[in-house]
């Protein structure tokens, strides 16, 4: 049983617009987007490269795309006031139609600006983006610690220099461990073809979208949902019902996959799948049980809605 293949496959892609958005005036908006983008992207030629470059800039106002894009950030600014989890998941759940809002809008402006852009090197392309844009921020964000933490050290040194008997300040916590990213959770894997890895990271995408899979987790949401407050014992009484979900959504998902790239055979998808899911489980290992937060959103997927 794989109980994290579905974590995997979530994880597969971006949300990049919503990342960027910021209150800066039109014009600025276009400069950040174009720094945004990748200068290469693995899989999408230069010609397709350079159209999706082209494109994403001259519609990122786009009314559509500008109204999912404030859809989001509005969501986003809910879950600081999120409690309990049913409020979280009911979030979720706007969230989940907001992006979907948001992949239709992108496609449908991006290939309306130039049809001859093809759907499959957009969809590579943004996951490029939201990889460079989460890059950028984790060096943001390590930058401010560094800064964060001399200043504390300055501050701990004049403190002891002015008053020797006070007690040391406390040691600072080691980091937690960071959550793995899509590309590192679909990085090649051994044995496989880099042609069959990239219609791979393509067919996961759209089987994201797949009615059989949509359904089956409908169904595990459900199940969460009826067992929350449920006794230790009863929860346990519930559990053949989750792993038989869980055995469901592999299966869905293979065939998902399957159909959405048929010169893979059987073995690869079930292959890079194990491989995939044992990444997923060895960095959840690694990151220990975690207290109770807020339930995160899902990253943004950039797949073609089916």
């Amino acid at each position: 049983m794989r109980p994290f293949a579905l974590l995997a496959l979530v994880l597969l892609a971006p949300c990049v617009f919503a990342a960027e958005e910021t209150a800066a005036k039109p014009a600025k908006k276009s400069a950040r987007v174009g720094a945004a983008l990748p200068e290469s992207v693995a899989g999408v030629p230069d010609e397709q490269l350079t159209k999706i470059r082209r494109a994403l800039m001259a519609t990122y106002g786009d009314e559509a795309i500008a109204a999912a894009r404030k859809r989001l950030a509005d969501l986003k600014d809910r879950t600081r006031f999120v409690k309990g989890r049913n409020e979280a998941e009911d979030l979720r759940v706007e969230f989940e139609t907001a992006r979907d809002a948001m992949v239709k809008a992108t496609l449908a402006a991006v290939q309306k600006f130039d049809p001859t852009i093809e759907k499959d090197p957009l969809v590579l392309t943004l996951n490029a983006i939201e990889e460079l844009v989460k890059k950028r921020g984790q060096e943001a964000a390590r930058a401010a610690q560094a800064k964060a933490s001399e200043a504390e050290r300055a501050a701990a040194k004049e403190n002891k220099e002015a008053n020797p008997s006070a007690a040391p300040a406390a040691e600072t916590k080691p980091e937690a461990p960071k959550a793995m990213t899509p590309a590192e959770l679909l990085a090649d894997v051994e044995g496989v073809s880099a042609d069959d890895m990239k219609k791979f990271r393509i067919a996961a995408l759209k089987a994201q979208r797949d009615p059989r899979v949509k359904e089956v987790k409908a169904k595990q949401t459900q199940l969460r949902k009826e067992a929350e407050f449920l006794s230790q014992e009863e929860k346990k009484n519930l559990r053949g019902e989750f792993e038989a979900l869980v055995i469901d959504l592999r299966k869905a998902q293979e065939a998902a996959i399957a159909e959405a790239a048929p010169s893979l055979s059987k073995e690869t998808i079930v292959t890079i799948l194990n491989t995939v899911e044992d990444r997923a489980r060895q960095a959840a290992a690694k990151a220990g049980p975690k207290g109770a937060t807020k339930t995160p959103l899902k990253p943004f997927p950039f797949g073609e809605k089916k």
